[in-house]
């Protein structure tokens, strides 16, 4: 199979399932960034499951930042969300410190929030897990850059670790951005808040109180608190 038959075959599962009408309402609700095929996750996930089984099978592992490039170029959001999805198949004993590139570059292509937010929380949180030094490095590199986005990731990427969540960095983490009244920055701090206190609901308060926060981001941690 060859990049441009993966791409086809996915094309063709997809395409008959094309609603105009779902179409015009996810494209409303994703701000008008992005259009659609007006495809319903439940119905992607169905077609796009055989088409990941036979990537995973006849793709080379060198041609997966290809394919992604290739379905990251197509205008309709349901390519990028299935590309996403693709990488939570790969095993993890493919990975190699190098696929941090390929997040990053997801990271910063067609950014929003239905993108970052899966990529920082499944594949960037799974990475620095994996690979700590490295991960380390790059969380960093997200900490400093201009790109809100990246920003972003650093404040979620612990998102799903529960107990094993490294509560001083995401303290300063939050610390470091605290001031910064973007929307998306502000609902992550929260969001991300939000999670952690379920692990530790007896330390919500105090730290909420410590990180001075106010509005957006102090509402969302203390949601369910």
């Amino acid at each position: 199979m060859t990049v441009d038959q993966a791409i086809n075959q996915l094309k063709e599962g997809l395409l008959p399932f094309a609603n105009p009408i779902k179409s015009a309402v996810m494209k409303r609700y994703m701000k008008n960034n992005f259009d659609f095929l007006g495809i319903q996750a439940l119905q992607r996930r169905k077609v796009q499951k055989e088409w990941m089984n036979d990537v995973n099978i006849y793709i080379s592992v060198d041609l997966r930042f290809e394919i992604i490039q290739n379905l990251w170029h197509l205008p309709e959001r349901e390519f990028q969300l299935v590309a996403i999805d693709w990488v939570g198949t790969w095993k993890k004993s493919t990975w190699t410190p190098e696929i941090i590139e390929i997040l990053e570059w997801m990271l910063l292509h067609k950014s929003w929030w239905d993108s970052v937010d899966l990529i920082a929380s499944h594949y960037v949180g799974a990475f620095l897990q994996m690979f700590p030094i490295v991960g380390s490095v790059f969380i960093d590199h997200c900490r400093e850059s201009n790109n809100l986005w990246l920003n972003r990731t650093a404040i979620l990427f612990q998102l799903k670790y529960k107990k094993d969540t490294d509560v001083a960095l995401l303290i300063a983490i939050c610390h470091q951005f605290e001031s910064n009244k973007v929307f998306f920055i502000q609902k992550a701090i929260g969001w991300a808040l939000r999670e952690f206190a379920k692990s530790y609901p007896n330390d919500i308060h105090d730290i909420v109180a410590d990180l001075q926060l106010i509005g957006l981001a102090k509402r969302e941690a203390l949601k369910h608190f």
